[in-house]
């Protein structure tokens, strides 16, 4: 038996998406007998402090950005990326103290690109190789293509949670010509929902929102679904994202509630009528896991989410419309005539790459 190694895993902090798809890798890893620590903050440390209680954590900051109300997210990273790159110093130097301490043998990094390191095996794990850049700020796409091969270079493996192959779900995302490194691995999507079973429910749910992202982004869709859901009069659950919150009251045909476990959300998901959801990569993959339908509504200024859902809308999988013209009621109708997408996930990519970094 080779000796028990430390992992620290450490994902990004932009809402919970990034926390959510590394609960398989956090549990195949307790599986091979590996011992985890996990670095985060904000949300995805609340997130996961409660799904995996018995794990040593850190708290590893970051740089948390504000989205534009309106504009595009990547000019609004290009003009903060002086601010970032003193987070990612901080960060950087911090990940060193906490190797020399923890004993860290590796670190899994999901899109912290700064969190590397030549003291213990350094892992990046991306779905976005290649940044949307449309409108004015195409000009800058070979610049952030250059600053994204740089960081992920100082990597020594990159894990992609998609298939390699046709059909996939993050498209030109991912599947890119000249990979930034030559160690590189489609691990297959990843699905926190993959390992458990659904919590069966009696009550139905005819609209689930499922909300998360960075502010304000995320409380400008919430208050815009509670108007119109409340005047449809339809019976609706809205999912907060808010794991570190109390669940709230009530109101008329809206539940609120800031969190769930993953069995009862996955039976909830199930069980709903219709799910209403950004199109973020990792909803994306538990909803196809759960094949679920759903209505998209992409962040304002969020290239990478506004590609994935006119992706999807092209090939009538899941139906989607912007954040400033949507109309329920218009929705809940168009979304019958997509098909949405299934899938079975059995991690044999990632399996085999956490088989090898801890032999």
């Amino acid at each position: 038996m080779p000796p028990q190694k430390t992992i620290l895993v450490c994902p990004l902090d932009w809402g919970l998406g990034h926390a959510t798809r590394m609960v398989p890798v956090i549990q195949l890893l307790l599986d091979k007998g590996a011992k985890v620590i996990i670095g985060a903050d904000h949300r995805p440390l609340s997130f996961l402090m409660q799904r995996f209680p018995d794990c040593e954590f850190v708290k590893l900051p970051g740089f948390t950005p504000v989205y534009p109300k309106d504009g595009s997210m990547a000019l609004v990273m290009l003009k903060s990326f002086p601010q970032m790159r003193a987070a990612a110093h901080k960060a950087h130097e911090l990940l060193q103290k906490i190797i020399a301490e923890k004993q860290v043998d590796i670190v899994i990094s999901d899109n912290r690109y700064e969190l590397h390191s030549e003291k213990a095996r350094s892992i990046f794990v991306t779905h976005q190789l290649d940044i949307a850049t449309p409108g004015i700020t195409a000009p800058a796409k070979p610049i952030i293509r250059g600053i994204i091969k740089q960081y992920i270079r100082k990597y020594d493996e990159l894990w992609i949670p998609d298939f390699e192959e046709e059909p996939n779900l993050s498209g030109k995302l991912s599947h890119i010509k000249n990979m930034p490194v030559s160690h590189y691995h489609f691990i297959g999507p990843l699905s926190r929902f993959s390992l458990v079973n659904a919590e069966p429910r009696t009550e139905k749910t005819e609209i689930l929102a499922l909300l998360s992202g960075p502010e304000p982004q995320r409380t400008l869709l919430e208050d815009l679904l509670i108007r119109q859901i409340a005047a449809s009069g339809k019976k609706a659950v809205i999912l907060q994202g808010k794991p570190e919150e109390n669940p709230e009251p009530q109101t008329g045909n809206i539940k609120l509630l800031p969190h769930l476990p993953d069995a009862k959300l996955a039976g909830l998901i199930k069980c709903a009528g219709t799910i209403i959801s950004r199109p973020g990569y990792s909803t994306i993959m538990d909803l196809a896991v759960l094949g679920k339908k759903a209505v998209f509504i992409p962040t304002p200024g969020q290239t990478e989410q506004k590609y994935l859902a006119e992706r999807f809308k092209n090939k009538k999988i899941f139906y989607s419309e912007p954040q400033k013209s949507f109309d329920l009621h218009r929705a809940l109708k168009e979304q019958e005539k997509y098909k949405g997408l299934s899938m079975d996930l059995h991690f044999g990519g990632l399996k085999e790459r956490i088989r090898s970094v801890l032999a």
